[in-house]
């Protein structure tokens, strides 16, 4: 590889100062007070940035006037990345991280593919980025987070992926995996993008959302962010598609981080609240099922009852004791005990209801 080429390509993973150490060359060139409002404005020294009213307070000036100091040193710093060979290897760095996307990032996800992880980056990326020339950036909208984007970059076309998917997902009116979503999309628009093309478009959208278990819907359905514990229950049995202790739900629920931040939930309130919502079926000890997986709440007694209602005719006992199987926990000899006691035997190990 020439010395040329090195040259032009954006800096290794273990260069990880690249923009503060950058960013510092420039701030060399302004006032003493201008450098700090700028670093105070973009939390340049690690803390949190500052609003303009903070910084204002603290020098005695307007708010008006911290602006303007910030607008005349993002001006000098956009002349600096056009014109100075010392700064190049910033816009090609974010530019290229935009390219890896298909030319449009969320504020956070790119600033994170560009700090690698380094809290000292944060606030020299967050500056140079209102300075870039080739690259916009959108603010939060009822159609996508904060954005940063190629200048050359189409926000119809996003638009029109995202109304496209959001229309799949309102008619269907239950989450996909992004396979499903997108072979949806084909079928119905045609092939426009590339899956890979189709998911980072998909990460934008302020509507459209992932949960935890990678499936997709409106950002407004509880399979998406389910808010309480009992539709945080529901997902992780839901997605499991089998019963579960309560005590193993409330474990899902922290696992898979649907549980507040350094909080742990605690089983016996799940427990509590499960046993309340018609949604769970007690299947077994401290074990919930769905409803809607064809589970029956009652004893053991009223679950067979039922069953022979429903068959209109006797049955053997192996195929009572398959169909209460199958829609409840239970031990076969507790089965087998209750059909003994509480129901008349017609033939050899066939049942039907007692006559009243």
């Amino acid at each position: 590889m020439t010395d040329q080429k090195k040259n032009q390509e954006t800096p290794s993973s273990d260069l990880v100062t690249l923009y503060s150490e950058t960013i510092e060359k420039f701030l060399e060139r302004l006032p003493e007070r201008s450098r700090a409002i700028v670093k105070a404005r973009f939390g340049m020294d690690g803390g949190k940035a500052k609003t303009l009213e903070e910084i204002g307070s603290y020098y005695s000036i307007t708010r008006e006037r911290v602006r303007q100091v910030i607008c005349s040193a993002l001006e000098q710093l956009k002349k600096a990345l056009l014109h100075e060979e010392q700064f190049s290897l910033i816009p090609r760095s974010v530019e290229q991280a935009l390219s890896k996307k298909h030319g449009i990032m969320v504020l956070d996800e790119l600033v994170k593919a560009l700090s690698k992880g380094n809290k000292k980056e944060k606030g020299a990326i967050l500056a140079f980025l209102e300075a870039l020339p080739n690259v916009l950036s959108e603010k939060l909208s009822d159609d996508h987070e904060k954005v940063y984007f190629l200048k050359d970059f189409s926000l119809d076309a996003w638009q029109e992926m995202k109304d496209g998917a959001k229309n799949i997902l309102t008619d269907m009116k239950e989450t996909l995996s992004g396979e499903e979503l997108y072979k949806e999309f084909t079928k119905k628009y045609g092939k426009k993008f590339s899956y890979e093309h189709f998911i980072n478009f998909m990460i934008v959208s302020k509507d459209i959302k992932q949960n935890v278990f990678g499936r997709w819907g409106l950002a407004t359905w509880s399979d998406i962010k389910p808010r309480g514990t009992r539709e945080k229950a529901y997902l992780v049995l839901k997605t499991g598609g089998k019963p579960l202790h309560f005590r193993d739900i409330a474990k899902l629920i922290d696992e898979h981080g649907l549980h507040q931040k350094k909080r742990q939930s605690h089983p016996q309130t799940v427990h509590n609240e499960l046993i309340k919502d018609k949604r769970f079926v007690l299947v077994g000890r401290g074990i919930y099922a769905l409803s809607e997986w064809g589970y029956k709440k009652g004893t053991v007694k009223e679950v067979i009852s039922e069953i022979l209602k429903d068959a209109k005719e006797p049955l053997t006992r192996e195929e009572i004791l398959e169909r209460v199987l199958s829609i409840r926990q239970v031990k076969k000899s507790t089965i087998i005990i209750n059909l003994n006691t509480f129901f008349e035997r017609v033939a050899k190990n066939t049942y039907t209801l007692k006559k009243k």
